[in-house]
């Protein structure tokens, strides 16, 4: 145990020992640690869709701040209304720069994270108004299940490094479901991979938005009719790629690694009540891109490289805020 002396009684002994020159000393004040700047956070959740799915409920439990010096900040995450200890959203209803928002001005220190982990309850067959799971077209339900060591039920969804300024920050998790959805083909479960999911502060992000004209799309189909799935029909897409990808290719990872000539984004083209396709892809850095259209989308399984996946069109893009690349030829 530590003993402290006061300073009356530290000059006492000094008088005591006999020095008998006089000397004036100066004492240091202890310093004051500096006080860490406040802020705000807050999170919301969005999503690219995927085809043949009607819903995809994922039940948000709680989410972990873990500041570089390594404390934790947990924010717990009920239903809206507080009748349910979890809170279930579904991506599709949240589509291009639409969000839902998990928690608002959540108080916290400025500066670093080294990550946030999103905790969710997975799928349950016996349980589905509790846990996570998707819905298909056709009205068939199936248990989402995101993978973590253990075996407790419940899932995690860690994103790494990002840093909070003072003021105020708004933070979104896109999910990216076309790279992101699997279905292991061996069980009725449907797998959530966080690999397809970003953190984008909405600060720095910009949109890309565009157009595809019907007879483009129709002449992708013409050309591609040998390919077509087994109802006839195609899914028209969008893919973004870094410009420096001479070769872009679609969607494929191998150990879980993404390829290099892969889409870091992909928007389904919705149409226009006058036959025109339009999509949108939001919270983008801004910088230089490819985007590529394609009517192929239906046949990306993004566990393989698909030797007949090709984009139809690609164009060259420099998104700033706001901007639009029409494909109309």
């Amino acid at each position: 145990m530590y003993k402290y002396v006061t300073l009356a009684t530290f000059l006492g002994l000094l008088s005591g020992c006999g020095g008998g020159s006089s000397s004036s000393s100066t004492s240091t004040q202890p310093t004051t640690p500096p006080v860490a700047e406040s802020t705000t956070l807050t999170l919301g959740v969005s999503d690219a869709p995927v085809t043949n799915i009607a819903a995809v409920w994922v039940a948000f439990d709680k989410i972990t701040l873990r500041a570089s010096g390594g404390q934790d900040t947990v924010v717990d995450i009920s239903s809206e209304d507080g009748s349910k200890s979890v809170r279930l959203v579904n991506l599709l209803q949240y589509t291009g720069d639409d969000i839902h928002q998990l928690f608002a001005n959540q108080q916290l220190e400025a500066g670093n994270y080294t990550w946030i982990r999103a905790d969710v309850v997975n799928g349950d067959s016996s349980d589905y108004e509790n846990t996570s799971h998707v819905i298909y077209k056709n009205g068939t339900y199936a248990p989402l299940i995101v993978n973590r060591k253990g075996n407790d039920g419940i899932g995690e969804i860690q994103l790494d490094g990002f840093d909070l300024v003072t003021g105020t920050n708004q933070f979104v998790m896109e999910f990216d479901l076309k790279k992101s959805l699997v279905d292991p083909k061996n069980n009725a479960d449907i797998v959530l991979k966080p690999r397809g999911v970003r953190l984008e502060n909405l600060a720095q992000k910009a949109k890309l938005e565009g157009s595809i004209a019907t007879q483009l799309m129709a002449d992708c189909e013409v050309a591609n009719a040998s390919l077509a799935n087994i109802d006839n029909g195609f899914e028209h897409a969008i893919y973004l790629y870094p410009a420096s990808i001479e070769a872009p290719a679609d969607i494929y990872y191998e150990n879980d690694e993404p390829s290099a000539t892969g889409a870091i984004a992909t928007a389904l083209v919705s149409l226009n009540e006058d036959g025109t396709g339009h999509y949108e892809i939001a919270f983008l850095a801004q910088g230089n891109y490819k985007v590529g259209y394609t009517c192929l989308g239906h046949i990306d399984n993004i566990e393989t490289q698909d030797a007949n996946f090709t984009l139809y069109r690609t164009s060259s893009a420099d998104v700033t805020s706001n901007t639009q690349v029409n494909f109309t030829e």
